[in-house]
This record gives C-alpha cells, sequence and structure tokens, in this order.
C-alpha cells in the first residue's frame, strides 16, 4: 500500500459481519451474492473467495465473461448469469458450469438445439418479469415456458425468479402487484419442492420481513452500501469501501488567481492549495469539482477547480497539510467521515453508481 499515490481499500474484516448480520436475518433461505460490475466495484476475485470461505451458496454475475472469471480462479459455488445471452456463448456457458437465466422461447430453444446436438444438459432459471419491464418472460407465456422446459430433456430447472421495481419504496403499490403475480404464477405452475423459488433483493429484505422464498439475491445490502438510511435490525452493517490517496503537491497561490480549467475557481484571498493525484479517470467524478469534500487530518477540505483526468485541488488554507499527508476521498479518518451516499447525492446519482465508476487503475488493497 505505501507504494500506491492512490488506492481503493475494502474492509474484508467488515465483510464477513455484514454477511453474518445479513445470515441471521435469512431464516432458511439460501444466500445468493450478486457480485457482477466488478463486485460493486469491490474487486471480482478477491470477494468471491471471501465469500467462498463464508460459505455463502451461490454467486450472481451479470454476463458470461464475469462467470468465465470466476471459474479460472477456482470459485466452485454455483454461479448464476443474470444477464442475456448469444448463441455463440452457450458452448462456454455450459462447459464452464454457469446456470442460465432462460427469458424467451428463442433463447430456450437455441439452448435446446445446441444440448441435443452435443449430448448436454444445461441448468437454467426462468425469469418471469412481473413488473420490472427489462427482461424475462410475462406471467402467462411463462407458464407454456416452463412446460417447455420440464419436457425437454436437455433443461435442469434450478430457479424461477423475479425482481422487484420498487422495493426501496416500501409503500410502493407494484410491490404487492408483483409479489402477488409471482406467487398467482407459481400457484398455477406448482413448480418440483427442488427448484429455488428467489426474488427478494436488498431492498426486499431492508422493508420487508416475510416470505424470503427460497433464496435472496443480494449486492448492495452485503457491501454495506445500500441508498437508503439502514434499518436499525442492519444497524451494524457498514460500508467495506474507502478511497485513498497523498498530497502529492503544496502551493501558496496569490489572490484572484484561477484554479485548474475554465477558471471556474478564483481565489478571494492569498491562499493555500494542495493537489491530489486522483481524477475522473480513475473513476471519481468530475461533477463533484467545486462541490465536493475530502479529509485531511481528520478535517474536510473543499475542492477547488474542475477535477482533471488525474488530479485535482484542495484549498488548506489555515490548515496544517503536508506533501505525503493521507487523503480520504471516501471513508473515515478520526472522527470525521465521507460516504459513498453523501458522494452520490452531491453527483445526483445513487451509490452504485459511485462504485462502478473506479476502474482498475486504482488499485484494491484488502484488509482482514
Amino acid at each position: 500500500m505505501l507504494n500506491y499515490s492512490s488506492w481503493i481499500e475494502i474492509d474484508l474484516k467488515q465483510f464477513k459481519k455484514n454477511i453474518q448480520i445479513i445470515r441471521s436475518y435469512l431464516k432458511d433461505a439460501l444466500f445468493c451474492l450478486c457480485v457482477k460490475a466488478n463486485a460493486y466495484g469491490h474487486g471480482l476475485i478477491e470477494i468471491a473467495k471471501v465469500a467462498q470461505k463464508e460459505k455463502v451458496d451461490c454467486l450472481a454475475v451479470a454476463n458470461l465473461m464475469e462467470g468465465i472469471k470466476l471459474r479460472e480462479a477456482n470459485i466452485k459455488l454455483p454461479i448464476l448469469v443474470l444477464g442475456t445471452f448469444h448463441e455463440d456463448q452457450i458452448k462456454d456457458l455450459i462447459d464452464y458450469d454457469l446456470e442460465i437465466t432462460i427469458s424467451s422461447f428463442f433463447k430456450a430453444k437455441l439452448v435446446k438445439d445446441y444440448c441435443s446436438k452435443y449430448n448436454k444438459k444445461c441448468k437454467v432459471h426462468l425469469k418471469v418479469d412481473t413488473g420490472m419491464g427489462r427482461i424475462g418472460v410475462k406471467p402467462k407465456t411463462a407458464r407454456t415456458l416452463y412446460k417447455y422446459l420440464k419436457d425437454q430433456n436437455s433443461f435442469i430447472i434450478r430457479g424461477i425468479f423475479s425482481h422487484l421495481a420498487c422495493a426501496e419504496q416500501k409503500d410502493h403499490p407494484m410491490n404487492n402487484i408483483q409479489i402477488n403475480s409471482f406467487d398467482d404464477f407459481l400457484n398455477k405452475i406448482k413448480p418440483d419442492k427442488s427448484t429455488i423459488l428467489h426474488m427478494a433483493n436488498s431492498a426486499y429484505l431492508c422493508n420487508f420481513e416475510n416470505d424470503l422464498k427460497d433464496m435472496v439475491r443480494l449486492g448492495a445490502l452485503a457491501f454495506g452500501c445500500y441508498s437508503k438510511d439502514l434499518p436499525t435490525k442492519f444497524k451494524d452493517i457498514k460500508s467495506i469501501f474507502s478511497v485513498k490517496s497523498k498530497v502529492s503537491y503544496f502551493k501558496i497561490v496569490e489572490k484572484d488567481q484561477g484554479i485548474s480549467y475554465g477558471y471556474s475557481f478564483i481565489t478571494k484571498a492569498k491562499s493555500n492549495v494542495v493537489t491530489i493525484p486522483v481524477g475522473y479517470g480513475d473513476g471519481y467524478s468530475r461533477s463533484l469539482s467545486n462541490i465536493g469534500k475530502v479529509l485531511i487530518r481528520g478535517k474536510k477540505y473543499p475542492i477547488i477547480g474542475i477535477i482533471c483526468m488525474d488530479q485535482f485541488m484542495v484549498d488548506v488554507t489555515n490548515a496544517d497539510a503536508y506533501i505525503g499527508d493521507e487523503v480520504v476521498l471516501i471513508g473515515r479518518q478520526k472522527n470525521e467521515e465521507i460516504t459513498i451516499k453523501e458522494i452520490a447525492d452531491k453527483c445526483k446519482t445513487i451509490s452504485y453508481e459511485i462504485l462502478c465508476s473506479f476502474n482498475e487503475r486504482l488499485p484494491r488493497v484488502y484488509k482482514s
């Protein structure tokens, strides 16, 4: 870590604690951890390895390539690919023992034709669209598709699932509409007891107590980055993600001096200004220009001027700050904290986008 000028710090001890807290509320439901998008920016492989040691039941990814990376890293857990696939990916999906989402007759027939030709079987989850409007088959059509999957020798039906669109809003009427639609569908098809039924996500687990079905799919909650205030039952779940850097340059700037591109900030008095070697090229949003803050020596200081691709400037007038000092962009320093939600609110977005924006140029450092 000492060799890095900027880095992302992942608290694996807290991550394990988060998993344990969540598991205590799952009753008999299985725990599927969503590790798509580089595990929400936390690092796909390292997070998956910890999840496997902590005996999480299943991992979920967005696409084939994420699944392949996990298998090549010796991850043995069941892996569900939540997104769609193309015909030329079917071989790898099966060869890498990935569980495929079936969301249309067209894709089901492609898989069936491949399996028939090469005498293969494929593990699948049927996706039912109860109101999200993204991918999935409407319940009425899904009944026919389910029968097709059961009748073909090519498929091992591992699960049936849907996804809630408005669960973060506890009183939104769509929640009951979607839940009732899914339950009605299940009552009509009467799936085998071995079939894993799943619909609950992080928001559902935060806002509702009952009917978790057979499995919950969680990402944000496990990483401590849920976009709303956590309920009391999850008060000990914390963020495991910090972004840190070091002061790289110190200068004294005279009054009326412009800072950075376009001179969007002009000093009103003689100022002490430091440069931080992080920018939008690392995933630190340019929209934080002139409104964001960082922590240095346990105090918050304002970002001044436009954030550049690789660097930005901070006003530390009337403060002690030196080259090499630790700078916290997200996280805690002494008694102060800059949360992911705080950053997201300033950027007018959600916490998940902020996390997923940080790329591989910032190395991940894992603290056990």
